[in-house]
């Protein structure tokens, strides 16, 4: 299974946002600017986000997004069905019965298979989970979205920081 670019953005979103303080609103400009998407093909990512209570939406000239739930409660199998749909095999029939399955072919057997593995693993996962991974310091080390989303991140606030930074981002009023 390959993830789509949708879902790559989103993922980079969602690792952004769980980087910023707790109640921080972001419009979709600094983060289309970091991520180097459009600006539009990042608002249709993250209203899709928000349709999918990963995010949620704000109106209004200090409105934005924020995350809808905490950076260890989104698991990356929520984010690939919120933009891929549910992960279902493309097999020769569909049971109803999963005990079922033990009396079709095999290749039905091995995609039924294959399918829950990729589930399982994509449950085990979170935002936080990879947001928190530790990058490598090596001058070898090779260079990814996620060193450079982290890097372009330090000119935001940090989770837990009282600094907003850039007018666009602001903070919710509890």
């Amino acid at each position: 299974m390959l993830l789509t670019k949708t879902t790559e953005i989103a993922i980079q979103c969602l690792v952004l946002l769980s980087r910023m303080p707790k109640g921080t609103l972001i419009t979709p400009q600094p983060i289309s600017q970091t991520l180097g998407s459009s600006e539009s093909y990042t608002s249709k990512i993250l209203r899709t986000l928000a349709k999918a209570d990963l995010l949620e939406s704000h109106r209004g000239a200090s409105g934005g997004f924020s995350l809808a739930r905490e950076p260890r409660d989104i698991t990356l199998l929520a984010v690939v069905e919120a933009c891929e749909g549910a992960i279902i095999g493309n097999h020769c029939r569909e049971f109803p019965d999963p005990a079922m399955v033990k009396r079709t072919c095999g290749f039905h057997q091995a995609m039924v298979q294959f399918q829950e593995g990729v589930k399982e693993l994509l449950r085990q996962w979170s935002i936080e989970d990879i947001a928190t991974k530790p990058l490598s310091d090596s001058k070898d080390a090779p260079d990814c979205k996620l060193r450079r989303i982290l890097d372009a991140e330090k000119s935001l606030p940090k989770r837990g920081s009282e600094v907003l930074g850039a007018p666009v981002i602001s903070s919710l009023r509890e």
